[in-house]
């Protein structure tokens, strides 16, 4: 039988594997394999934690005039295990994070030394988001002379039986001009099987605009960097997989058979080697 420790790390495996908009699902199944809620309001939940952080979960906020707005969660913005930082409202919040729900909503000193610069790029990347990603979210921190660019598109289409994500953060250094980019890029098939694609790329690069000059220039040539690099990954994705379902995939096997028909698996005995196995 398995210990407690044991069963914690496998069952914080899953979930910290979860596929995207399926994290509930996941969850209630592994509950119910553990059969111990003591586990669960225990060390299983932080692996519900660090799953909403490291995949940029968004959540909806309602603000004082009653309009809701969503906002990523992010370890770049986390202030402690169930706070986390709204950058472009300077305000705080506290999530339950197995409901997905905020509150105790609270004002956030911010970094002057850094929040005009942080203010314009956010400009320029929520531009770029809302034209590249249709429901895509992004959140801009700004702190001891860093900038992060974090941005996190949804995709979910149970009735298909597929779901996705898009995930990127970006760190530009103000003061070696220093950008490192994470890409990632996960889907879910599921119809008549089960898909799995997770990919990831890094990128390090370097602004060629300075810090001595215009907020504005330096947020454009950010901004650009991250357009070009996303869509060079996107382009690579595509061709990569193009190649994969053409070339690689039929030399592994067959699409059909020699028949050049499926099987009906229902109807077995009328085929030849149904009638040899139902004779012996």
């Amino acid at each position: 039988m398995a210990t407690n420790e044991e069963k914690i790390k496998i069952a914080s495996g899953f979930i910290k594997a979860a596929p995207p908009g399926e994290i509930n699902d996941v969850f209630n199944d592994v509950r119910a394999l553990v059969d111990d809620d003591e586990l669960f309001t225990g060390s299983i939940m932080n692996a519900v934690e660090e799953y909403n952080t490291e995949e940029l979960a968004t959540v909806t906020v309602t603000g004082e005039d009653g309009k809701t707005f969503e906002v990523l969660v992010s370890k770049h913005g986390q202030i402690e295990n169930d706070r986390f930082l709204d950058p472009k409202r300077n305000q705080t919040f506290k999530l339950d994070h197995l409901r997905q729900t905020v509150s105790d909503i609270e004002p956030h000193t911010v970094d002057e030394d850094i929040e005009e610069l942080r203010k314009v790029i956010e400009a320029h990347a929520e531009e770029y988001v809302a034209d590249r990603y249709a429901e895509g979210v992004s959140a801009i921190y700004g702190s001891n002379g860093v900038i992060t660019v974090a941005i996190v598109h949804n995709r979910y289409s149970p009735s298909n039986y597929w779901n996705g994500r898009w995930r990127s953060v970006w760190t530009l250094d103000t003061a070696t001009n220093a950008v490192k980019g994470a890409l990632k890029c996960k889907v879910h098939y599921y119809e008549d099987g089960n898909v799995q694609l997770e990919t990831s790329k890094d990128v390090e690069d370097k602004l060629s605009k300075f810090s001595t000059e215009p907020h504005k220039v330096i947020a454009k040539a950010f901004v650009d960097l991250i357009a070009a690099a996303e869509l060079k990954y996107q382009t690579a994705l595509n061709e990569s997989y193009r190649d994969l379902a053409d070339d690689t995939f039929n030399g592994l096997r067959r699409a059909l058979p020699y028949t050049r028909t499926k099987v009906d698996w229902n109807k077995i005995l009328t085929y030849r080697i149904g009638a040899e196995l139902s004779a012996k």
